[in-house]
């Protein structure tokens, strides 16, 4: 491909819009797009179906919205990325918006809101608490001793989240703050059991669990202090057997909806019947007087908004999103695979072939961030734009990944950069056994960043190239430049063993780089600090290495704007093309 050709595919990838269901509100469904180039709240009036966009600022997050009040509350970044955010508000129905409370910017994890109260987790540089906004005026009601605890929702005086509250880097716990009282309550139903996104109604909380094997849905009452597992009264919830709950909540009369997923695919219940949803996954559901709203998409198709109708179980398109021919032409088959690792361990992955390359052909290991998320069958426009571009792309879900159990989710708690390294290169090498690859690049971005930098150094002879972006090369720095939320994220990833620190740092390797590196990095980045990579950067020059190296100017860690997705989708494309293919 010339050079142009790689500028028109990725403008045409990156052009495609996404878009994620937030909830209803006024009869309105909400919902976030980048339609306009940055990440903006939308709504559809569910009675004429006109479209709006509500905000212009790009938001960060959004609190679910109340059935009480028309206002949806945000957060927006005020420091050029560095994820630093205010909270805004804006009113469906007046059409009125602006900021709602006066404060100093914070990193903000979690935000809640009830129609009266609006609650958040925020994490400064040395601390992390809750925080209310009510009546305008805001207020820090607790501190946590831990940087990482996420506020989910708030009813009345009771705030709920989870996080980290017990020193054990390998278990989650809830928290229930009672606003009247200012009693403030750690909750697990068993010592070590994982407990994640409580949800509160009339005194009851929803949350998933662990704590008798299965993540499965349950009921804390928060009146007599009981516990109860969830029943529904289909059986569809039961026979799918789900591994992880994406998303759920309480439906009016009591009953629930949930998303579950498994193999990186969903599938939406309501009182444990399915809907019937097409292939791929869910980002953004709800439930309003009779009807399911979700925002769906696979690997080879992009987002979409349906309507699924529960009495009928008919599904409607509200908003389509189809690709170019021009991009859809060149998408192969998305197949769903398992492959065995260095010590037997069977590692999840999906392969998506290029139509235009020959098989073996370049293939490219793209290396998903987190560590504690995944590659499920959701559109990706690197993932697409690498295929697009000729390139077979082979993405695992190596040990640390969301969406195969809490067991598996937890295996690199003390040993990162390790026997997940390995899962990333047993999967190029899976690549070249089943005659997919007969070249093998590596890419990724943030914790796929970090393992693309250490696998060039520590792995060099697997690879003819990688691209790093916002990775890591020396996590001692990263810890001193970090505000006490990813102090605490790289206290728990490392399960404390800080003499760990230099030998999964790849400044520590750099003599071992044996192929070319692209390296880019947000000049912004808050998560995956610049200081680190320059540092790097230098190392590299002075022992004569080849790299390319991309700063991007005034922007952050999260790639909220189509540019900024373009950009990072650009300089990796083409520097693939140049080093994988010569």
């Amino acid at each position: 491909m010339r050079y142009s050709e790689v500028v028109e595919l990725v403008e045409l990838i990156a052009s495609v819009p996404t878009y994620t269901v937030v909830g209803v509100s006024c009869g309105k469904l909400l919902y976030l797009s980048n339609a306009a180039g940055g990440l903006n709240l939308w709504s559809i009036d569910l009675v004429s179906g006109g479209r709006e966009r509500l905000t212009d600022e790009v938001i960060h997050s959004v609190a679910k919205p109340s059935k009480t009040s028309s206002i949806t509350i945000y957060t927006s970044d005020v420091s050029a990325g560095r994820e630093l955010q205010k909270v805004f508000y804006v009113d469906v129905v007046a059409r009125e918006k602006g900021l709602l409370a006066y404060m100093e910017p914070v990193r903000i994890i979690g935000i809640a809101y009830d129609g009266e109260t609006v609650a958040f987790s925020g994490v400064s540089k040395n601390d992390a608490s809750i925080y209310l906004i009510r009546g305008g005026s805001l207020e820090k009601v607790f501190t946590f001793s831990k940087g990482r605890a996420f506020v989910t929702d708030v009813s009345k005086n009771t705030v709920v989240g989870f996080g980290t509250l017990l020193d054990d880097p390998r278990s989650y716990e809830l928290f229930i703050l009672n606003l009247g009282t200012g009693d403030f309550k750690v909750y697990t139903p068993r010592s070590g059991a994982i407990n994640k996104n409580p949800v509160i109604k009339d005194g009851r909380v929803l949350f998933e669990t662990n704590y008798l094997g299965k993540n499965r849905l349950a009921i804390l009452d928060l009146d007599v202090g009981e516990l109860s597992t969830l029943d529904f009264t289909y059986l569809d919830y039961v026979k799918y057997d789900p591994v992880e709950h994406l998303m759920y909540d309480w439906l009016e009369d009591g009953r629930v909806w949930v998303v579950g997923k498994k193999n990186g695919r969903t599938e939406m219940f309501v009182d444990g019947k399915a809907l019937g949803l097409p292939s791929g996954y869910v980002n953004g559901a709800c439930v309003h007087e009779g009807k399911a709203y979700l925002s769906m998409s696979n690997l080879r198709s992009p987002w979409r908004i349906l309507e699924a109708d529960l009495a009928t179980g008919s599904l409607r398109v509200l908003i389509d999103n189809d690709l170019p021919e021009e991009i859809s032409g060149r998408l192969g088959d998305a197949e769903f695979t398992k492959y065995k690792s260095f010590d037997d361990l069977e590692v999840p992955a999906y392969i998506v072939e290029s139509r235009i390359a020959t098989k073996p052909g370049p293939t490219v290991v793209y290396v998903h961030g987190g560590p504690w998320w995944e590659v499920p069958d959701m559109w990706s426009p690197f993932i697409a734009g690498l295929a697009a571009s000729g390139f077979h792309v082979i993405a695992p879900n190596f040990r640390g990944s969301t969406g195969y159990g809490e067991e598996f989710r937890s295996l690199d708690i003390g040993d990162p950069g390790g026997g997940d390294l390995e899962d990333v290169v047993y999967a190029a090498c899976y690549a070249k056994a089943v005659g997919l690859a007969d070249r093998v690049a590596i890419t990724g971005y943030s914790y796929g960043g970090f393992m693309t930098f250490l696998a060039t150094v520590k792995k060099p002879n697997a690879w003819v190239c990688g691209v790093a972006g916002a990775g890591i090369t020396d996590w001692e720095l990263m810890r001193e430049l970090s505000d006490a939320y990813f102090k605490h994220f790289i206290d728990m990833l490392f399960a404390g063993k800080r003499e760990l620190f230099k030998d999964r740092s790849a400044v520590n390797f750099a003599e071992n780089l044996k192929v070319p590196l692209g390296i880019i990095h947000p000049q912004n980045d808050s998560r995956t600090p610049l200081l680190p990579i320059l540092n790097y950067l230098t190392k590299l020059w002075e022992l004569g290495k080849i790299f390319e190296v991309h700063i991007l100017p005034g922007i952050g860690h999260a790639l909220l704007r189509r540019e900024d997705v373009a950009k990072v989708l650009l300089y990796t494309i083409d520097f693939l093309r140049r080093h994988i293919c010569s």
